[in-house]
């Protein structure tokens, strides 16, 4: 059996505008998912997805010559893997046999948004013996750090230059880490229509790249907790004023008195809140249960 396994990932700063070259800053989590295959003998590939909870959430047969799509329990997501392999198939052009057997497990709950289509992809790259920014970009219009961050084992600064990955390993472990801690929002933003509708704006942006890549480099390298918090609310700001979208303290915390950022696109998955065990209380009390500190979260 072959098995491969990919991290997952949040994007701290740099959200929409790591697309038009801002420098941002990503952590690899220490939840991410597997990949596990069996070779069989036969004409087909089956493939059967597990949730964090070891529950199948989705199951397909495909033929092991071109990927054709014999069965699936979800058509949208049999298209998407089915693209996918074939994409991986077309880079390589490998000739290894494709029958047999599958079997994908997330670490992490479905609604998180750690990255369960970049740990795939990262994850059957692997397979393939591929590269993982060819196959993301043949199938994603996303700006690929969380690529970079599957198989990376600490943060990245992460840059993206017509299409063109750049990105640097770094040390990024502030000492006042404990200060903040990551909320999840009960729902899951989908990447892809957000950049899509970010993408279709049009706007000269050159500024605001160079600012976010200024803040960016302000906070790998800050060293204190004020500091830090008057950097992401610029940072905030500015990405509130190009996407037109309020802050989500402004939508959903206006009486909250702390510090809160949005991580990656606007409107779900986890925010950054700075705080204590009372902070904590808070967020509890209007619902928002799913709370990880910095060293539970985050390979750094």
């Amino acid at each position: 059996m072959k098995k491969f396994y990919a991290n997952g990932k949040l994007l701290i700063t740099g959200e929409y505008l790591v697309l038009d070259g801002a420098k941002s800053l990503a952590v690899p989590t220490r939840k991410g998912q597997s990949l596990n295959f069996q070779e069989k003998k036969g004409q087909t590939l089956s493939w059967k997805s597990l949730d964090s909870n070891g529950e199948i959430w989705f199951e397909a047969m495909f033929s092991s010559e071109n990927f054709n799509v014999l069965e699936s329990s979800n058509t949208t997501t049999a298209n998407f893997l089915q693209q996918l392999l074939i994409n991986a198939k077309e880079i390589k052009k490998p000739s290894i046999n494709f029958s047999g057997e599958v079997t994908t497990k997330l670490d992490f709950p479905r609604n998180w948004g750690f990255g369960s289509s970049s740990t795939l992809i990262s994850c059957v790259a692997q397979w393939f013996i591929i590269d993982p920014f060819k196959l993301h970009f043949s199938i994603s219009n996303g700006s690929g750090y969380d690529i970079a961050c599957a198989n990376s084992n600490s943060a990245i600064s992460y840059t993206l230059t017509n299409k063109k990955a750049s990105y640097q390993t770094i040390k990024w472990k502030p000492t006042f880490k404990n200060s903040f801690f990551f909320v999840h929002l009960n729902k899951k933003q989908n990447s892809a229509k957000e950049v899509a509708k970010y993408q279709k704006q049009k706007q000269e942006l050159s500024l605001q790249v160079d600012q976010i890549t200024k803040l960016t480099d302000q906070i790998i390298s800050c060293e204190t907790l004020h500091e830090f918090t008057i950097l992401i609310e610029k940072h905030e700001q500015i990405i509130s004023d190009i996407t037109g979208i309020p802050t989500i303290k402004n939508q959903l915390f206006s009486d909250f008195k702390g510090t809160i950022k949005s991580l990656g696109a606007w409107g779900g998955d986890f925010i950054l809140v700075i705080g204590a065990e009372e902070e904590k209380d808070y967020f509890s009390s209007k619902g928002y249960s799913t709370q990880l500190n910095f060293d539970d979260a985050l390979i750094c």
